[in-house]
């Protein structure tokens, strides 16, 4: 039953009350402008492509404002979650082509500077006063898109405003289209915005200004989520920032934020001197997710909200991601957990409600037995494949063009984008060498990173394929490993073991699946980092006689890169495989069926939509593996069922149709393939 509820895509920003439904009319509806605006001759100026390139030529600039600002219209370093969680991508998608891009139904906090609505004015500077006008009305246009949407509802309203304003205003007009632009940022700083609108969009006032919203919204929001919900280990305000504080992995109290505390940084430090010796961030993560979910269960959902971001943002402070810092890792808060729960939380009351509307009763039940058993005999027609039409042709072999079996992929663009390039560079390095000029050769080893299921083992082999066919690789196989190959048991048996893997993809591509697992976390010693060291090695030996591909989770592959010094240097390349949605699995079984011979009709496809699992999936989701399961399983019930006719009778329609009744959940599922997706990958 839970599975079959319909999970809405939806915009989650931690602070706002709940997720946002996202109306696919309203993304349209931006797209559809953001396409005017590039089709309009007098939009300002194209951005420059080598200046911007991970968008189409001939972008114009509101498209880029939209993608920078989108996002941070929500809030001031904003925590994104849901389907629409990578929302600049999915609205600037026509133009916007990176090389990667966020993948699954994770999580993501975003962090600008506190000008970042200024950003088309700033690059506006060098143009003439026409163009730096243009640039501030193009400001106004691409917020006001937002003013319909209800996470950034408010702020866009109020900077639109703001922006009105300015443009009435002859004097402030003549100062952004002549001034210098520090005398830009000053006038929002201290004059643009009315008192409502500042407290809207704190941050525009400065870092001060930011820092001190931020620590007062945690001052605030655990206040109140305390008088809800008391828990014994919460403590005051001063013990939460003095535990941020440590989670940060500083000591003392930032004379930044000790400013703004004034009087109250006494109790601060007295908490730190407390608390710092016994402090572990395992446990006050596993205390602040027992109370969050305390709080979640008993309705203060909106509460325990505002605090995860609340507390994220001052985790953000003082980790010093403003000042371009590392990220922390962990994260501050455990914002994975919080997601989880709250998503738990709404599945939960998305299936009652369903419930509530169904009709439970005994006859529709036996109803849809009786359809179901109807529909197994049913004669091949019901397929919806017209009978009388030709049988379409049997798909054409690409054995042997591997390029446009590349092509024929489905999704995968930004990886497909990368794969033409690669070979472009191949193919001009050989130019270059038949001219006697120096080649500009790069390392062609590379990173996959994607969930299972996304083609990760489907490129490798193509780009083998291909590379043999350029004369780059002598034999143009691939062998593919896992710890279990590379690491041995005993000691000693390891470097062989891995080195006897290595010379076997001579000529071709060494594939590491789940590269992570040779250097797992907290273990020292451990056998898998003697595999690593082996692999680097071999790597400069045969420089030019393998091509080395490790893939895994991302997460998990950015800890394996920093495991080693030297695998971050002889990996140039990273390619990003994002999980495909259900329109584009249903495009796959196509494919698939189509390579099968199989021919099918549009209740097939239903039939299709209807067993794969509702997004978010889980963190194992097979995706095209999962496709593939399901087409097997409809072949294998086809033949099961035409077992029963007599053979000789069977024509080749018969043989290659597949009908709706064929269709069910493949047998061999894992269980995982329904559990919740682990958000933040």
């Amino acid at each position: 039953m839970a599975d079959e509820v319909r999970r809405p895509r939806v915009l989650d920003v931690l602070s706002a009350v709940e997720p946002w439904e996202v109306p696919s009319a309203w993304v349209e509806g931006v797209r559809a402008q953001l396409k005017a605006w590039a089709a309009d001759p007098e939009a300002l100026r194209p951005l420059r492509a080598e200046a911007f390139p991970d968008f189409v030529k001939g972008t114009p600039a509101a498209v880029w404002f939209t993608h920078q600002v989108a996002p941070l219209l929500t809030g001031w370093i904003p925590v994104l979650h849901g389907e629409y969680a990578d929302l600049s991508t999915e609205l600037t998608h026509d133009f916007y082509r990176p090389s990667s891009r966020l993948g699954g139904n994770g999580h993501v906090i975003y962090v600008a500077p506190t000008d970042w609505h200024l950003q088309a004015i700033a690059g506006a500077r060098g143009f003439r006063e026409l163009g730096r006008k243009h640039a501030l009305q193009v400001s106004r246009d691409v917020v006001r898109l937002f003013v319909d949407a209800p996470p950034m509802a408010a702020r866009a309203e109020a900077l639109t405003t703001a922006f009105d304003r300015v443009l009435a205003d002859r004097e402030a007009t003549h100062l952004h289209i002549t001034g210098e632009y520090d005398e830009i940022a000053k006038y929002w700083r201290t004059d643009a915005l009315r008192p409502g609108e500042r407290a809207v969009l704190p941050e525009l006032a400065g870092p001060t200004a930011a820092l001190r919203y931020s620590i007062n919204s945690i001052r605030d929001t655990h206040a109140r989520l305390l008088m809800t919900s008391p828990d014994e280990y919460a403590g005051d305000f001063a013990q939460v920032l003095a535990e941020l504080i440590l989670a940060s992995g500083l000591r003392g109290i930032p004379q930044s934020v000790a400013n703004i505390l004034g009087d109250a940084t006494i109790d601060v430090h007295h908490a730190l001197e407390e608390i710092a010796p016994r402090f572990s961030l395992q446990t006050w993560h596993g205390h602040v997710n027992q109370w969050m979910s305390r709080a979640i269960r008993s309705g203060q959902s909106p509460l325990a909200r505002a605090w995860g971001a609340a507390a994220a943002r001052v985790g953000v402070h003082l980790s010093g991601v403003l000042a371009k810092q590392p990220w922390p890792e962990p994260e501050i808060p455990d914002l994975t957990t919080l997601f989880r729960i709250l998503d738990r939380e709404r599945w939960s009351a998305l299936e009652t409600a369903a419930a509530a509307e169904q009709d439970n009763s005994l006859s529709a039940a036996w109803d849809s037995v009786k359809k179901d058993a109807a529909e197994e005999r049913a004669p091949a027609k019901s397929s919806g494949f017209d009978e009388n039409q030709p049988l379409p042709p049997k798909p054409v072999d690409l054995t042997d063009n591997p390029i446009a079996e590349l092509d024929s992929l489905i999704g995968l663009e930004s990886v497909k984008d990368a794969v033409r390039k690669m070979v472009a560079e191949v193919k001009t390095n050989l130019r270059r060498t038949e001219l006697g000029l120096p080649s500009h050769e790069r390392a062609r080893h590379m990173v996959f990173v994607g969930k299972p299921g996304t083609a990760k083992t489907t490129i490798a082999r193509l780009l083998s394929r291909i590379y043999h066919q350029l004369g780059v690789l002598e034999k143009g196989h691939v062998v593919e490993v896992d710890r279990s190959d590379l690491v041995g048991a005993a000691v000693g048996s390891t470097a062989p073991m891995t080195a006897a893997k290595f010379r076997e993809a001579l000529g071709g591509v060494l594939f590491i699946d789940e590269a992570y697992s040779l250097t797992p976390e907290n273990t020292p010693g451990d056998y898998g980092l003697e595999a690593v060291a082996t692999i680097l090695k071999m790597m400069e030996d045969h420089r030019n006689d393998c091509i080395v591909i490790v893939a895994g989770y991302h997460r998990e592959m950015q800890r394996f890169m920093e495991s080693n010094t030297g695998l971050q240097s002889r990996f140039p390349k990273l390619l990003s495989f994002s999980e495909y949605d259900t329109d584009q699995l249903v495009a796959i079984f196509e494919l698939q069926a189509r390579q099968k011979g199989m021919i099918y009709g549009e209740e097939v496809l239903d039939k299709v939509r209807s067993v794969i699992p509702p997004a978010p999936r889980g963190h194992s989701f097979g995706n095209g593996r999962f496709i593939r399961n399901v087409l097997e399983e409809a072949v294998s019930n086809q033949a099961t069922r035409l077992s029963a006719s007599d053979p000789d009778k069977l024509t080749e329609r018969d043989l290659r149709e597949l009908i709706p009744a064929d269709v069910r959940p493949p047998t061999s599922m894992r269980a995982e393939d329904y559990l919740l997706q682990k958000p933040g990958t």
